[in-house]
């Protein structure tokens, strides 16, 4: 499998989305497919995906999303798609 990164930069976020050839969300190494920064630099938000489902293991978030200031704003949890939590 081999899995893509796609950048994109607007005047206020930076946003990165991993795929695989065929256009799926994944990345590989437990790391997050989509990721979106301010233009600060601070992380905006975060997704895990497998197989372009929303996906995390061992009860961690598969999205999250936080302030400007860093703080954590929200979370949800998904198993192969589902929500759970």
């Amino acid at each position: 499998m081999i899995t893509l990164q796609f950048k994109t930069t607007t005047s206020s976020t930076t946003k990165s989305d991993w795929k695989t050839t065929n256009k799926q969300r994944h990345r590989l190494h437990g790391k997050p497919a989509w990721q979106t920064w301010y233009a600060n630099g601070q992380k905006c938000s975060e997704q895990y995906y497998e197989n372009s489902l929303r996906h995390r293991l061992n009860s961690k978030p598969a999205y999250q999303t936080w302030y400007q200031n860093g703080q954590k704003s929200y979370e949800e949890y998904y198993e192969n798609g589902k929500k759970y939590k």
